[in-house]
């Protein structure tokens, strides 16, 4: 798990960098915007920016700021920051947007983020991200969404 210095980038930047950087290398990995999720092979996380091997010989760049959750199948023991007070640039969002998930651990919540609306059980939660898991179509998930990113935490919304 990366570091990260308090800067204006410490509430939702760097914590999705510290996430993606724990699947590099892994198959399967969705990656959502505000408008795609995409599923690929992760293969480096350079300067903010996150490489998505599609197929062969096709890659999408993703910049940090521009992810709103990532997903993997199965289960995935993400390794998280604690949450600690911000002066990230967000953090007016992210602080209590972390602070509310944060209440509902082991809760069942419908989220919403960009491209991405999940049923799914809160498991943990830590500096700028949520962690998530659920179910499609049968098979697990676990995703990691950014305090800062989550659009709406309710109930039978999805």
């Amino acid at each position: 798990m990366g570091a990260y210095d308090r800067s204006i980038c410490d509430c939702c930047v760097c914590p999705m960098k510290c996430i993606l950087e724990q699947l590099i290398g892994e198959e399967s990995v969705f990656i959502v915007t505000d408008k795609t999720a995409l599923t690929g092979t992760l293969l480096e996380v350079k300067d903010f920016i996150a490489f998505l091997e599609m197929a062969p010989d096709s890659i999408n760049r993703y910049p940090m700021n521009q992810i709103f959750a990532v997903f993997i199948e199965g289960q995935f023991d993400f390794k998280i920051k604690p949450i600690r007070k911000d002066i990230g640039e967000c953090s007016c969002t992210e602080e209590p947007t972390t602070r509310l998930a944060n209440n509902l651990v082991n809760e069942t919540v419908d989220i919403i983020a960009g491209a991405a609306a999940v049923t799914g059980k809160i498991t943990k939660v830590g500096e700028g991200i949520v962690i998530f898991s659920f179910e499609e179509g049968g098979d697990p998930f676990t995703g990691a969404f950014s305090s800062c990113k989550i659009e709406l935490i309710g109930d039978d919304i999805v």
